[in-house]
This record gives structure tokens, C-alpha cells and sequence, in this order.
């Protein structure tokens, strides 16, 4: 009887084991095809074997996106309560932007009426937000293969953020079907802090602020590409790194108005393998920041937040968009889609 039963329960695993094969193969078969964007970070496993695991921009999501009874869930103070939610099932909203590439529009703990939607579960969820997984974060290779697309990602690539197509179904379970990199990257470099007073033996322990960085965009691909550097570094942003638990600051620019009219002058053509940098000084008014919890506070440098580890921020290129450039030469070379670097903080962190 014993015997019956085990392989009953062995017949049953391996029939939910090809009914799900078998739904994945239907959806990447079928499935509406969605671009999601990505960098690999640890490419191996040793339980699971070589592979490289994808970490999507829509795999965090901030406390503004969230919907249901996520608001709810995010609030709880009790570490086993928060422990509780993990593996809920959640749904990501998503929108299709200009440039193709799809972005979070709200998390919920149900699905959306209508409009396009991933189906993922809950990993960990605090008053930060929500980590979530969609069932695509891992992307199996041979150990080699992945190693080489993990150093790519440090040298060869760096900087630049990989696209990634999935199938999506009805229901929202997602399949992912293929990779590739985007051609523009972009890295960022700290100017290096003047000497520490070698007569101060406490100097060596003071945090040296940021003052100011080198953005150098890469042109990775194998065909040419048109940048538009506008007068007064005005095609680059400041964002809040949304990844980042207590950042209660906010760059001065982020409701400034329409940057100027681009002009032939302010497009570059990169050649594959060449690079443009150009450096920002972050002691200027036009990167301050104001403090959120103090509305109507004057804004102040970055050099002179008194908790520079407790704010984290992004540099983002954002050209015009293609009706801003039209008639221009080499408008036809543009890549539109922004592009944000690593974060940093005002004490010249990187992660």
C-alpha cells in the first residue's frame, strides 16, 4: 500500500511538473513579447548550478507604487510579520514607454482590470518598499558563460543595462526568451578629495563630501550613435535612488522646466568603441537639493547634508525626445530612452 501511494504521489509530481513545462512552452509560444531592463549580478550558484541572475529595474518597488493591501504590508513594524509575506502573490501594472521598454506603474495584491501585467511574489517588504520575483531572474548558462557576461558587465559593458524580452500570458506568468545589450552606457567617477591633513590624526576618520564626477557615456554597440549634450549639463539629472531605505532629499531640478532647444552644436556622434565624458559640478546651485521633511527649507549643496550616508542618488542621461530633435543632423542616430548610473552619496560612496 505504502508502494502505491509513493509512486502515486511521484506520478502526480511529475504530471504538475510537465503541466508546468509544457504552460511555460505555450506562453513563450503565444505570450505577448515585453522589454524589461536588467544588469546580471551573481553568476553563480552552487546549489542550483552556473547561471546568471537577472535583477530587473521593476523587481523593487517604492512605497509611491504600491496599491491593495501592499500599503498595508509595507507599514508593519513586527520582523516575523514582515517574514509572513513573503512568497504572497503580487501583480506588477506595467506601461510600455516611448522607447519600448516596460516600467512599473503600480504593485497590488490583485490583478489589474485590464492593461498589461506581470504576476510575481513577495521576497521581503519593509517601509523601503517591496523586492519582488517574477519567475525570470534566472538566466541558466554554462558556468563559463556566465562568468564571461558577469566580468562583461564590470569591464567590457559597464555601465550599460541589458534588455531582456519575456513572453508574458493571461495570467501574468512571464517566460524569458532572450537577452541582449543595450549599445549606451554610462559610468560615473567621484572627483578624487584633496589630501587629508597629515597634522590631523582625526581627518583620516571625517567624511571628505562629493564635490564633483566625471559621466562618461560608451558607445558599446557596433554601428554609430548621436548623443545631445545640452548647454550647462541640462541633458543630465539628478534621481532619487529608490532603492535606498531613508533618502529624505530631493534635487532642486527635479520640476525645473523644459530644458532649452537642442541645436546641431549639441549632438555628438559616437563611433563604436569611442566614449564622451563630461564632468558636473556638484557644488553648483543647479544640483542642491531640498530636505522632504521640512517643506518650504531653503536648498542647500550636497557637501553640506549633515547625514550624507543616509541619501543616495542617481545621475541620469535624458536627451530629447525624437520630435525635439527632428530635422537635425544625425537625429536618426539618437538613442531617446534615458540612461541613470550606479548610485552615490554625498560622501563620495559608490555601490
Amino acid at each position: 500500500m505504502k508502494v502505491k501511494l509513493a509512486l502515486l504521489v511521484a506520478g502526480l509530481q511529475v504530471l504538475v511538473l510537465a503541466f508546468m513545462a509544457g504552460q511555460r512552452e505555450w506562453i513563450a509560444r503565444t505570450g505577448q513579447p515585453v522589454t524589461l531592463r536588467t544588469a546580471p549580478i551573481d553568476p553563480n550558484d552552487p546549489m542550483r548550478g552556473a547561471y546568471v541572475r537577472l535583477d530587473y529595474e521593476i523587481s523593487f518597488v517604492p512605497p509611491a507604487q504600491c496599491r491593495g493591501e501592499i500599503v498595508n504590508w509595507i507599514k508593519l513594524a513586527d520582523y516575523r510579520k514582515t517574514q509572513g509575506l513573503r512568497d504572497r502573490v503580487v501583480y506588477a501594472a506595467l506601461h510600455v514607454d516611448p522607447h519600448g521598454i516596460a516600467g512599473l506603474t503600480a504593485l497590488s495584491d490583485t490583478p489589474p482590470a485590464n492593461g498589461l501585467f506581470l504576476r510575481g511574489r513577495v521576497v521581503n517588504a519593509d517601509t523601503g518598499g517591496v523586492r519582488v520575483r517574477y519567475g525570470i531572474e534566472a538566466l541558466f548558462m554554462q558556468k563559463d558563460a556566465a562568468q564571461k557576461m558577469e566580468m562583461m558587465a564590470i569591464n567590457e559593458k559597464a555601465g550599460a543595462p541589458m534588455a531582456v524580452t519575456v513572453a508574458v500570458g493571461s495570467s501574468g506568468t512571464a517566460v524569458l526568451k532572450s537577452t541582449v545589450w543595450e549599445p549606451l552606457g554610462l559610468t560615473i567617477a567621484p572627483d578624487r578629495p584633496p589630501p587629508r591633513d597629515p597634522g590631523n590624526p582625526q581627518a583620516r576618520w571625517q567624511p571628505q563630501p562629493i564635490t564633483g564626477m566625471t559621466v562618461t557615456l560608451h558607445n558599446y554597440g557596433d554601428q554609430d550613435l548621436a548623443l545631445v549634450i545640452l548647454p550647462g549639463t541640462k541633458s543630465f539629472r539628478m534621481v532619487p535612488n529608490t532603492r535606498f531605505v531613508g533618502d529624505h532629499y530631493a534635487w532642486v531640478g527635479a520640476n525645473s522646466t523644459e530644458p532649452p532647444a537642442a541645436s546641431a552644436a549639441d549632438i555628438i556622434v559616437l563611433k563604436p568603441g569611442t566614449k564622451h565624458a563630461i564632468h558636473l559640478d556638484l557644488t553648483q546651485p543647479q544640483w542642491w537639493v531640498t530636505d522632504t521633511r521640512k517643506p518650504g527649507s531653503d536648498p542647500m549643496p550636497l557637501q553640506k547634508l549633515t547625514e550624507g550616508w543616509a541619501a543616495s542618488f542617481r545621475i541620469e542621461y535624458a536627451p530629447p525626445g525624437a520630435d525635439a530633435v527632428k530635422g537635425l543632423p544625425h537625429a536618426d542616430l539618437i538613442r531617446h530612452a534615458p540612461l541613470r548610473s550606479r548610485a552615490f552619496n554625498p560622501n563620495q560612496g559608490v555601490d
